[in-house]
């Protein structure tokens, strides 16, 4: 095999999608320079974001793929199009920490950080302004490098468009419920609870574009069935799930030295997530003020968030949805067990979702 199915995220196969991406990104850089060359410093402002992840979603894909078709005999196009997926995601990022004001990503500066900081004294236009065009750019770059892949039949084109549409309105609705608003129910007549709000968002935001997007794009391009698709989906929704509710603790109670993200910002910013929305609910009156007192305040303290955490810890939210997310990935691996796939992508994708809920970074 190419890669190792027990070891999906193997240094071989994060080097064979880092290659990926730097031949493409060399190539669109030599686009826009073409066009001006003092565009070039925008790329390279845009060009870590694209190159630093961790490949979650290459890896999700390559593996869904296995699954369904078998190894290929030239893995060049499959890379490709798994590769695809980190520079959207890229795009994605640079937009989401302008939205977040997040000032780091990967230790680094955010792109409207960095872009800002160009200009003497630093210019807040010039970040927003390279933050949505880099971004776009970045997003434009992942689609033309799916479809170079060769591997976009027309059910899989779908599956691209569907895996964007999802990720893009889960980004507004994150935006709209951290404003306060309300998101209407299926027929449109009543609000959303809460609860039912997050569940919606981490759908659209995490699970739908993190897993279940990669897995189906990964298995309509190699022909899946039906029966294959079903299998895949019943997979990678709970997987997904548990993939976002990770992503909140970390937010949280994240190693910042290994995240690269400010730890405590999504409270700061006042995300509803999983584990806030199971904190607000278990937590007592002292507690509730404490959390009620933090969340959405930008200048809060570093002592008031660590007592925040505290809250959230000691209330026994944190270890609730430590349990989902490991109920979560026993019912995605289980829905596996009988399905008709191939058992070196079964065995991938179960370590993948293995990694997925307990990673640190």
């Amino acid at each position: 095999m190419i890669f190792n199915a027990s070891e999906p995220l193997s240094q071989t196969f994060c080097d064979a999608v880092a290659a990926t991406l730097g031949d493409a990104l060399v190539a669109r850089r030599a686009d826009i320079a073409g066009l001006d060359a003092a565009l070039g410093p925008l790329i390279d402002l845009v060009t870590p974001l694209a190159l630093g992840g961790k490949h979650f979603r290459p890896a999700f894909l390559w593996w869904a793929h296995i699954a369904v078709a078998g190894e290929p005999a030239d893995p060049g196009p499959l890379l490709a199009l798994a590769s695809s997926l980190d520079l959207i995601h890229a795009g994605l990022l640079a937009h989401d920490d302008l939205i977040d004001s997040a000032p780091t990503r990967r230790g680094k500066a955010s792109v409207h950080a960095a872009a800002s900081g160009l200009a003497s004294p630093p210019n807040e236009a010039l970040g927003s302004a390279a933050a949505i065009i880099g971004g776009l750019l970045l997003i434009q770059w992942g689609e033309r490098l799916a479809q170079q892949s060769g591997l976009l039949s027309a059910k899989a084109q779908a599956g691209l468009d569907e895996l964007l549409n999802r990720v893009l309105t889960g980004q507004l609705a994150d935006a709209w419920a951290s404003a306060g608003l309300d998101l209407t129910g299926p027929r449109g007549d009543r609000p959303l609870s809460t609860a039912q709000m997050v569940a919606e968002i981490d759908d659209l935001k995490a699970a739908s574009y993190t897993v279940v997007g990669p897995v189906t794009l990964g298995a309509l391009a190699g022909e899946a069935d039906a029966g294959q698709l079903a299998a895949l989906e019943r997979f990678a929704w709970p997987v997904g799930r548990a993939f976002q509710a990770r992503d909140d603790v970390l937010a949280v109670f994240g190693d910042e030295a290994r995240t690269g993200k400010p730890s405590g910002n999504d409270l700061r910013q006042g995300k509803l997530t999983a584990l806030v929305e199971s904190a607000l609910t278990m937590a007592d009156e002292a507690g509730l003020a404490t959390l009620r007192g933090v969340l959405g305040d930008v200048n809060a303290s570093d002592e008031n968030v660590a007592r925040a955490r505290d809250v959230i810890a000691s209330c026994g939210a944190l270890s609730a949805v430590e349990k989902d997310i490991a109920d979560a990935v026993s019912e995605g691996c289980q829905a596996l067990d009988d399905a008709a796939l191939r058992a070196d992508g079964k065995a991938g994708l179960i370590a993948l979702a293995n990694a997925a809920a307990d990673r640190n970074s």
